[in-house]
């Protein structure tokens, strides 16, 4: 797991991520963890001031993204684009499209295994649940045992039915997909679920759940939600005067259909003259800009909701001279009173980080691009530091890449560590120049 910033102002973008990152490679019935480091910020062509940062998964369809934003960069030309908005539509379209990177062999190589991955979860869950049950039941019987099956796989299919489809993708889609990758689906129930006794017709919801997952995002059933890719887009068009960003979190591609969805849209105008952009794990920067940690928000408001619904009844209940209509009359009288209250808490922890934040966006607003480089390392510096000392899961920390990107200068490098030797290398390092 990451940290990653990006800091604009009317002046440039500072953008900074650590190196580290977790690849989970090998087959899906037994996957395996390498824990590396890669580069996560990337510059198009000079002519182009716009950079790309990736965060969660480091490749898109098992390719890592640095050739896929390399020959993406390659196809624009000399020529800058208008727009940040148009290189990032572009770029979606090259995805969409590109036949000689991301190959039809290799999208269905990423969708057999996803097949697999959707299916060893689902097992995981009937043996979770069907150990609860011979725990409670004792001994169960075949019959016993394809009828719990089939109660899972129905509830399961209908949650995942009534999600919200992507643009683009037709429940006529969703059919034919289920028709093409018939032999796959019907080769990996049978590996997974074995002998497991299951109905004809919960058989019909199962193979069909795969491509149903495949045409939702973020549904919180979905095993492979968190295998998304995170791209952030930032710098500027040729006609732009002031920086901007776009991200995205896309997850795959299928027949020409791109899984993704839009997650941050951010413009510096005459109005907004700064943005502080978080990724990943964003908990030590916002304590930093509102001088509380959201978390604590969140449970005082929780808490003092609680004790504010309790407390009056507590009182009314002690009064032994009302009988329980007048009791209960007394309460509901209470109640908007108490509503109130956690709704002005509620509003005041909000104004308190507003406030907060307010003075520091305003000197970010003027800081030039060294102390804009400065502030970002420290912001994920300061983030990997916490999760590293705090136990938390994930990996963090390692070398911490920086670049600031201006009109004039396009992408300056402030700290970058190479992976090869500059000086027993002079020939790459002349073609970096």
């Amino acid at each position: 797991m990451t940290a990653e910033i990006v800091i604009m102002n009317r002046e440039a973008v500072a953008i900074a991520a650590d190196r580290s990152v977790r690849i989970v490679t090998g087959p899906p019935e037994n996957p395996q963890e390498i824990v590396t480091s890669a580069t996560k910020i990337f510059a198009l062509p000079m002519d182009h001031t716009v950079s790309f940062m990736v965060y969660n998964n480091a490749a898109f369809l098992g390719i890592p993204w640095e050739p896929i934003i390399t020959r993406f960069g390659e196809s624009l030309g000399p020529s800058p684009l208008p727009a940040l908005a148009d290189y990032a539509g572009r770029f979606l379209n090259f995805l969409k499209t590109d036949q000689d990177l991301i190959t039809p062999v290799i999208e269905q190589q990423y969708f057999s295994s996803l097949i697999y991955t959707y299916y060893l979860a689902l097992r995981r869950i009937f043996q979770d649940s069907a150990s609860e049950m011979i725990r409670e039941l004792g001994v169960i019987n075949e019959d016993q045992v394809g009828e719990f099956v089939a109660g899972k796989v129905n509830e399961l299919f209908i949650t995942v039915a009534s999600g919200s489809p992507l643009p683009g993708i037709s429940p006529s889609f969703v059919k034919e997909l289920s028709t093409t990758y018939d032999a796959v689906t019907t080769r990996a129930m049978n590996e997974i679920f074995e002998q497991l006794p299951i109905p004809d017709a919960a058989r019909v919801q199962l193979k069909e759940i795969p491509f149903l997952y495949y045409a939702t995002f973020g549904a919180s059933t979905d095993p492979a939600s968190r295998t998304f890719s995170g791209l952030a887009i930032t710098g500027f068009g040729k006609q732009e005067i002031f920086p901007s960003l776009v991200s995205y979190a896309i997850e795959g591609r299928l027949a020409g259909t791109l899984k993704y969805r839009q997650t941050k849209n951010k413009k510096i105008t005459l109005e907004t003259g700064a943005w502080v952009i978080p990724f990943e794990h964003q908990e030590m920067v916002d304590i930093f800009m509102s001088g509380i940690d959201p978390k604590l928000t969140d449970a005082l408001v929780e808490s003092l909701s609680e004790v504010f619904n309790q407390y009056p009844q507590a009182i009314v209940d002690s009064i032994e001279t009302m009988n329980d209509e007048e009791k209960a009359d007394v309460k509901t009288r209470f109640q908007p009173k108490t509503d109130e209250l956690v709704t002005r808490i509620s509003t005041y922890m909000t104004n308190y980080r507003a406030s907060n934040v307010a003075p520091v966006i305003n000197v970010v607003v003027s800081l030039p691009k060294s102390e804009l480089a400065a502030m970002a390392e420290s912001l994920v510096s300061l983030t990997s530091l916490k999760r590293k000392v705090s136990g938390s899961p994930g990996i963090h920390g390692g070398a911490i890449e920086v670049a600031v990107i201006s009109k004039r200068d396009g992408l300056v490098w402030i700290r970058k560590k190479p992976y090869f030797d500059r000086e027993i290398n002079p020939q790459v390092a002349e073609k970096r120049m």
